[in-house]
């Protein structure tokens, strides 16, 4: 996986191609590097004309005072309360390591956590870092974006958003009123991943807010169709049993990287066809929406019922791995 952002043209070099032609050159760049799919933090025509989408089955939940109150009852096993305080670099360590016990994360590495501390800005915004402790133990930890700092039409009130968590889910949740009473917002906002669907439905059934549809913060782009789909072999084969993947093949009509060509997946004599990337994309991560452009694998019934049962991949959440 790669990523792409904060890119500009000046006023006096715009309309003539070049971002068109600098972001291809990324894309050829990131096939040669053995990419397979590229992350944006942009979703304008630049990037959605050429096969970039907006993919993921996330949820975002925004609480207001009283739904955001009712879990300040959540308590740890045993009794007794989480502790909230900020984190230092110090605690990198620790708050690494429940990072990494995220089943759907990006890997990183400790001076990624340092720039992070040392700068406070994650998705572009000014953040405090906070852990949740139990008793010595740092359990959780939450990245929450300023308030104050964060941009917002003139019109909206404040709003309180984590913009990464990890570590215990009861933590975090325990954590969320004082959150919200800190910044002193009337709202507070965290975001549920798709492949996390127990915190979306212990949000739901404990706050009372219903959540509103979500996706990845950003696009994604297809880099190597055949090379991302032979990797997550063992994936699928988790999903769907070893027999329905083993005799799969994975094909691309243009080389990794470029902008044009659909894709194939054989299965002995079964075949599928996806039309181009866009649909790609929203076929192999799931999509709340898509372009009337793309549109449904077609081919063989069995294997699209197989595939469809194996798929979506997860989509990792930027947090401070943003671009």
């Amino acid at each position: 996986m790669c990523c792409i952002g904060g890119v500009a043209t000046l006023n006096e070099y715009r309309g003539k191609g070049y971002a068109s032609a600098a972001f291809q050159d990324a894309c050829d760049k990131a096939a040669r590097d053995g990419m397979d799919v590229m992350l944006i933090s942009g979703g304008r025509g630049l990037y959605t004309r050429v096969g970039c989408r907006q993919v993921g089955l996330d949820w975002d939940f925004t609480l207001d005072e009283a739904q955001a109150e009712r879990l300040a009852s959540v308590r740890p096993p045993g009794g007794g309360g989480f502790r909230l305080a900020q984190l230092t670099r110090e605690n990198i360590a620790a708050a690494s390591a429940l990072y990494a016990a995220e089943h759907v994360r990006f890997i990183r590495r400790a001076e990624d956590w340092e720039m992070a501390l040392d700068c406070r800005i994650v998705m572009n915004t000014a953040s405090d870092f906070w852990g949740v402790w139990l008793g010595e133990t740092l359990v959780a930890y939450a990245i929450v974006h300023d308030p104050t700092k964060a941009r917002r039409r003139p019109e909206d009130a404040p709003l309180t958003r984590v913009v990464e968590f990890a570590g215990q889910r009861a933590a975090i949740l325990s954590s969320l009123p004082e959150l919200r009473r800190r910044y002193g917002t009337e709202r507070i906002r965290i975001h549920a991943q798709g492949s996390d669907p127990v915190l979306a439905e212990v949000l739901r059934a404990s706050t009372g807010a219903e959540g509103a549809p979500s996706g990845f913060s950003g696009t994604l782009r297809v880099i190597n169709f055949a090379q991302l789909l032979e990797r997550c072999r063992p994936l699928l084969a988790e999903r769907i049993g070893w027999t329905n993947v083993r005799d799969m093949s994975f094909a691309a009509d243009a080389p990794a990287g470029k902008d044009h060509g659909g894709f194939t997946i054989r299965r002995e004599t079964q075949e599928v066809r996806v039309a181009d990337l866009g649909s790609a994309a929203n076929f192999l991560f799931g999509a709340r929406s898509r372009p009337a452009e793309d549109s449904d694998p077609t081919g063989d019934a069995a294997l699209k019922a197989d595939l469809s049962r194996a798929l979506p991949l997860p989509v990792p959440w930027y947090g401070i791995s943003y671009v």
